[in-house]
């Protein structure tokens, strides 16, 4: 009974370990086939989020190849305004993304934008950030995990098995055409 146990237990690990991440990329060509926009699954109910996209378009007159990460996060809603001095409010103007891998090594860009949003309920606000990825960063993102990141000072740990989907899914959507 023991060694049925321990054979189970050794093909669920080596099953989860053999995931196809590239087979959960979500795939959309244009009508004309020029365009091609590529997806990571992702759930916004699922804090905090990465979601890796890519779109490639050959059109003779207009090609591109954007690559990004958006990160997502929650927050109180009073952290997205600053206080006016007529006892108002207005919107952050933020800027600032952190990237931590598992090797203590980072991405530090302070020029990137953060966008605002409310949950669906109105109850919490969203910092949201896409995030231009460059040769070097796929690279990076290919082969690291990510630990944790930081929008706007606001720190967010990153679970482990959604560091490793999020390697895998860039690793694919690097080898896209």
């Amino acid at each position: 009974m023991r060694l049925i146990f321990v054979l189970l237990l050794l093909v669920s690990v080596h099953a989860a370990n053999g995931q196809d991440f590239c087979k959960l990329i979500k795939k959309e060509v244009s009508e004309n086939k020029v365009q091609t926009d590529y997806s990571s699954p992702f759930k916004f109910d699922e804090m905090p989020a990465i979601r890796v996209k890519r779109s490639i378009s050959t059109d003779e007159d207009y090609p591109y190849d954007n690559f990004i990460m958006m990160f997502h996060v929650t927050c109180p809603l009073d952290d997205i305004y600053n206080k006016t001095a007529d006892g108002g409010q207005d919107e952050k103007k933020e800027k600032s993304l952190t990237i931590f891998f598992d090797d203590n090594s980072k991405i530090v860009d302070d020029t990137v934008e953060i966008s605002h949003d409310f949950t669906d309920d109105r109850t919490e606000a969203t910092r949201y950030v896409y995030y231009s990825l460059t040769p070097e960063s796929v690279a990076e993102l290919s082969n690291k995990k990510v630990t944790k990141f930081v929008i706007a000072g606001q720190e967010r740990a990153f679970p482990a098995d959604s560091a490793n989907a999020v390697m895998q899914y860039v690793k694919c959507l690097k080898a896209a055409k």
